[in-house]
Order: C-alpha cells, then structure tokens, then sequence
C-alpha cells in the first residue's frame, strides 16, 4: 500500500513539475510575443498600376517593332526578375538603364526593350530572343535566375494572383490554429519547425535544379540554342546573374556553388557574364523584397542598383556606344552645384569555388 502511495506520490509531483514548466515557458514565449513589435499593416506597393495608351503589354511604353533608323536598341529577356510584378514598368531595371543611356543628351535614339515574361524558364525564353533579334536588338541582356531550369508543359504568360507559396509561412488550420491561438508555445514551436523545414526544402529545391541531370541538361541544350541564335546575327550577348531574394545575401547564402556553375556555363559559351549578387551583401530581404515577407521578387530598390551596376558593367566592357556613356559622375547629390567627384570602387572578392556536381 504504502509503495503504490509513493508511486502516485512521485507521478503526481513529475506531473506537478512537467506543469509548472510547460507554464514558465508558456510564460516565456507570450513575454516574447507581446514583445515583438506589432505596427499596423502597411503596403508601400502602388495605389494602381498604369500602360501607356498604345502598349500592347504591361512591360514597355508603345514601341516600333520595327527599330527605327538610328536607333540603338538593347533587348532585356529574362523571366520576373525582368517583368517586375507589383512594381510599375517604370521603376524596372531595364527602364532605369534607358534613362542612364539617355543623360548624354545624343541626339542619336537610345531604348531598352523589357521583354521580361514572369514564369519564363530558359527554354521559353529562345522564342523571345528571336523577337528581340527580329525587332533589331543591337545588344542582348539575358537576365537569369536562379530557377531558369524549372521544365514547363506550358508556354507562362504571368503570376496567379494569391498563388500557394510551398516555401511560405505556417498557416495553421482547424483544430489546430484554435489550440494554438491559446497555447503559444504550440504555436511558437510548430512555426520554428516549419521554417526550419521551409528553409531546407527552399535550398535543396533551387539547388536541385542546377544539380540534378534531368533539369541541367535541358537548361543548358536551351541556353546554347538561345546564346547561338545571338551569334550566328552577330549579335553580341551578355548574360546578368541575379541571387535569389528569398535568404539573405551573407555568408550563409547557399547558392554560391549555383552561382558559379552558371558563371563557368556562361564563360564556357564565350558570353560575358555579371553576377550582381556582391551589390546587396549586408542589406536586409525586407530592404530588397517588393512584399516583404510575402513575395520574394527584387523591389524597386534592388532594381535601381542592378541598374547601377549593370550600367558600369557595360561601360567597362565597352558595349555602350562612347555617344551614351555618361561624361559626368558624382558620388553627391546634395545642392544644385558643386558635388564630390565620383570614383569607381574597388573590384569585390571572387564567389566561392565551385563545388563538384554532375
């Protein structure tokens, strides 16, 4: 008798303790929560979206197909890193690369043609080279990003609208969401699950796509059709790398060893390629991201520097004509006059060695 008592004895104190701590960390995760900054919801996205009168697509002012005598044209293919959803066409890197073309005051025309498709892979993206070179592209910029060798059934116009993101937050439902709307500690530890899982499956997804045969080997048959249709019109190319916006650009960025195997495809394919990942080391995703938290494209922020760099790039490798270069470059902009002069910074640490992959 007295054993049984000392064993309801001993089980009711662990129950009492397991209590008490299941408790104190409830405590802890709500003191945590109730911390956490909570603002009001904002959205720095625009009131409405505009076209020009005239524009048959969301991606360009109205344009000759035909180019015009004169005229320097760049082509931009590239998928929704190009396009830009939930930005305005204007604030687009290739738009912003106009009007940097445009300072110089040449009376000779200048365009950059956004041919950018939201959900284009490479291999969409051949058709769309033939357009620009059809349309008397005088220099090709192939955007790519990092899942370019995603294999399609479909030809992709555009985004759905409120699509699901596998690679998105927790969303809890039923049973479930109604404990854990009471038991934060429930909550607080299925959503660090989640991430951690979300995170992983983030990595190896994109990762898989430049490493395993069946997505490489049609990424880069696709690319070599794209890059020869360039060459044999004589028309030079340069391709423009960006990283992927969905984890921060430090040293636990995993996709380095992609960066590099693309870096390695472009260079074996004679194309002259910049990787702009190295201009937002350090910058927060909520700097860089249009909807912080939500969708991972480029903003118009990132954009504007892509553009930057883009531009020095070009003018660098001497594939701007010398009538578009900009004579005057300041590191100020602070009154209307005098400004300290602009100088070049210093080249940045190569990318990691490649890593080994088939």
């Amino acid at each position: 008798m007295n054993s049984i008592k000392s064993i309801l004895i001993t089980l009711g104190t662990t129950v009492f303790g397991i209590v008490v701590a299941l408790g104190i960390v409830e405590i802890g995760v709500r003191t945590l929560v109730s911390s956490t900054p909570k603002g009001p919801k904002w959205s720095d996205r625009p009131v409405f979206y505009f076209r020009a009168p005239g524009a048959p697509t969301m991606q360009n002012y109205p344009y000759n197909p035909q180019k015009p005598a004169g005229t320097f044209r760049i082509a931009v293919v590239g998928d929704s890193f190009t396009f830009a959803p939930f930005m305005q066409f204007t604030d687009t890197f290739s738009y912003k690369l106009q009007q940097m073309l445009k300072v110089s005051g040449s009376p000779r025309s200048v365009e950059v043609i956004n041919y950018g498709v939201p959900a284009y892979s490479t291999s969409h993206e051949i058709d769309t080279t033939k357009q620009a070179l059809a349309e008397g592209a005088d220099l090709i910029i192939l955007q790519i990003t990092l899942n370019d060798p995603e294999i399609k059934a479909h030809k992709p116009t555009g985004l759905t609208e409120n699509m699901t993101d596998r690679f998105g937050p927790l969303k809890l439902k039923g049973t479930i969401k109604a404990i854990a709307r009471h038991w934060k500690t429930l909550g607080f530890v299925l959503t660090r699950l989640h991430n951690s899982r979300t995170h992983q499956a983030y990595t190896d997804y994109f990762t898989g796509l430049f490493m395993e045969e069946k997505t490489w080997k049609p990424f880069t048959e696709s690319m070599g059709r794209l890059v020869g249709l360039a060459k044999e019109s004589k028309i030079p190319i340069v391709a423009v790398v960006f990283p992927l916006f969905g984890m921060p650009m430090d040293a636990t960025y995993p996709f380095y060893p992609i960066h590099s195997k693309v870096r390695d495809l472009m260079t074996s394919l004679e194309v002259p390629n910049l990787d702009v990942s190295d201009i937002y080391k350090g910058i927060p995703l909520e700097h860089l991201q249009v909807i912080p938290g939500v969708d991972r494209h480029p903003n118009e922020i990132a954009h504007r520097m892509a553009a930057e760099h883009i531009y020095l790039w070009l003018e660098g490798q001497m594939m701007i004509p010398d009538e578009f270069v900009i004579k005057e470059k300041f590191a100020t902009r602070l009154g209307v006059n005098r400004q300290r002069p602009w100088v070049p910074p210093q080249p940045t640490p190569a990318l990691p060695p490649t890593v080994s992959a088939p």
